[in-house]
């Protein structure tokens, strides 16, 4: 009886301390963006011949990243030639998560923004990330994704966003 209540105040504990760690400032690996957050298109952007994705990096879309750090794919379903025209997306789910590359000494961190749109519906999450060392890496901020972006696109957190704290 006693095991089931230390268990039951530890994840009262956990679950309390992971609702105390969202934060409102933009910079920190803790904000969430709001619900009806946009993505806005500004330009177009190019799906090269055979791919079904382009990466952004520094603002550039091409076909590869050609430094370190943080990289946005952006995913069709179907393969190019295609050009996706300025588009406002609705980013429906943001999920954070980290991957193996080359286990174990290389892992992929990375924030998936889930896009909807009425004239785009055949658009994959895009994914934003980096690889670092396991225990060096960090989640991707939204900060990260906005200077990957650059003026390509646009992030617009939605109408709950508050004051940073």
């Amino acid at each position: 009886m006693v095991h089931k209540i230390i268990l039951l105040l530890l994840t009262a504990g956990l679950l309390v301390g992971c609702h105390m760690t969202r934060s409102t400032n933009p910079d920190s690996i803790w904000y969430e963006l709001p619900k009806g957050s946009m993505l806005v298109l500004n330009q177009d952007l190019e799906i090269p011949a055979g791919q079904a994705h382009t990466i952004v990096q520094d603002a550039k879309a091409g076909t590869s990243a050609y430094k370190l750090g943080v990289m946005c794919h952006f995913e069709v379903e179907q393969l190019g030639p295609r050009t996706i025209h300025p588009v406002t997306f609705l980013i429906t789910e943001v999920t954070q998560g980290r991957q193996w590359v080359n286990e174990p000494s290389t892992m992929l961190f990375y924030t998936d923004l889930h896009l909807q749109s009425e004239q785009q519906q055949d658009i994959l999450p895009m994914r934003c990330g980096y690889t670092d060392y396991p225990l060096l890496g960090a989640p991707v901020t939204i900060e990260q994704i906005r200077e990957t972006l650059g003026s390509l696109f646009t992030l617009v957190p939605g109408p709950e966003a508050t004051n940073p704290q």
